[in-house]
């Protein structure tokens, strides 16, 4: 081999290890094949802003009433906070006070000063079977309707409830539905439709044709 062949060949080993060695820096590893995202990485990949799946920060939602305006009065907006994931972590929590962060936003509730959580059963057929005090039955008909959607929503993001029968000081009761009617069988979501805030943005009207 010439001194020439040599040069190049010492040349090419050392182009070699340079690039070996930046990608070992980097930490770039190499796969023999596609591989799939996981369930942990996924959510990422999709919104960086996102928690990771299974994390239980800030995923904990009770739900209160929006700021009134002239022109939506009732809607509920689902509000963060970290208080455990049973039905009675949950609706101890609305129970109680208002935060900082809610006042700050304006948020309200219905949910009137002392009621207590005197119980929270969850039944095998996804029955939640709340017992509180008396407070709730001295709400006016629209502040009632406001508060038991709000009870219904929170407890309703517990996993396997389905519906909530309210119960009060151990006697079942009839509640309104969003239209004020009482009925006696447990009440789900379903039963307060068009509450929940929308958080799809305002479409521009459709332009009418040209005559």
């Amino acid at each position: 081999m010439s001194i020439s062949d040599r040069h190049r060949t010492r040349r090419r080993c050392g182009l070699l290890l340079s690039a070996l060695w930046v990608l070992t820096a980097c930490g770039v590893d190499v796969d023999s094949g596609p591989r799939d995202i996981t369930d942990a990485n996924r959510s990422n990949v999709i919104d960086p802003t996102s928690p990771v799946i299974g994390s239980t920060s800030g995923t904990d939602r009770i739900f209160l009433l929006v700021p009134v305006t002239l022109q939506e009065t009732r809607h509920l907006r689902a509000a963060p906070r970290s208080v455990g994931t049973s039905p009675t972590a949950r609706l101890t929590s609305l129970f109680g006070a208002l935060s900082v962060t809610e006042i700050a936003g304006r948020l309200r509730t219905a949910i009137p000063d002392g009621l207590q959580l005197r119980s929270a059963v969850l039944q095998d057929n996804g029955t939640l079977v709340a017992d509180v005090t008396d407070q709730l039955l001295a709400l006016s008909s629209a502040t009632l309707i406001d508060a038991v959607a709000q009870i219904v929503f929170t407890a309703s993001e517990v996993n396997s409830v389905k519906r909530v029968q309210l119960f009060v000081d151990g006697t079942a009761r009839q509640w309104p539905g969003a239209d004020g009617k009482l009925q006696g069988q447990p009440l789900t979501v379903y039963d307060y439709p068009g509450f929940i805030e929308s958080t799809q943005p305002d479409f521009p009207a459709v332009p009418s044709p040209s005559p």
